[in-house]
């Protein structure tokens, strides 16, 4: 009994090495070679506040923030998408590359329609960062609509 549970042991060990990529996600198949990052050279993303409270707004009604960020690392910044946990937020973001040390942004439009209570929400924004997924959220309660 005691040789299957180091054996166990061993296999749950085995198991959870990490092993190198063999290839690019698609995602990161779209950045241009002379953006891709490295530990040497990367951009980085840092967002003046990832976590936001938006207050308490009516049922059916949007509200919208933008979140403002720096790239603080040492190449320009490509952002290559930018998905919402939900349908119900909508969010646009720069374009452009963001050279270091200047600012970007990522604009979020919640609508409020059919939802209810106390919220939150999670914006991943796709960058050639390392990781390349970079997490904003915001908080939010929906009042139900007395008409």
């Amino acid at each position: 009994m005691r040789i299957i549970g180091i054996l166990g042991l061993a296999f749950l060990f085995v198991a959870c090495v990490n092993k190198q990529k063999e290839a690019l996600s698609a995602s990161e198949n779209t950045i241009p070679l002379e953006l891709r990052p490295s530990p040497e050279k990367q951009a980085k993303l840092v967002f003046d506040q990832p976590l936001i409270y938006l207050g308490r707004i009516q049922e059916g009604e949007q509200i919208s923030y933008t979140y403002h960020f720096k790239n603080k690392g040492n190449m320009p910044l490509q952002i290559i998408s930018v998905n919402a946990s939900c349908g119900c937020t909508t969010p646009k973001w720069s374009k452009e590359l963001i050279q270091p040390e200047k600012k970007g942004f990522v604009k979020v439009t919640f609508d409020s329609k059919g939802k209810e209570g106390k919220l939150q929400k999670t914006v991943t924004v796709y960058a050639n960062t390392l990781p390349a997924d970079n997490q904003i959220a915001f908080k939010i309660e929906v009042l139900p609509n007395t008409k």
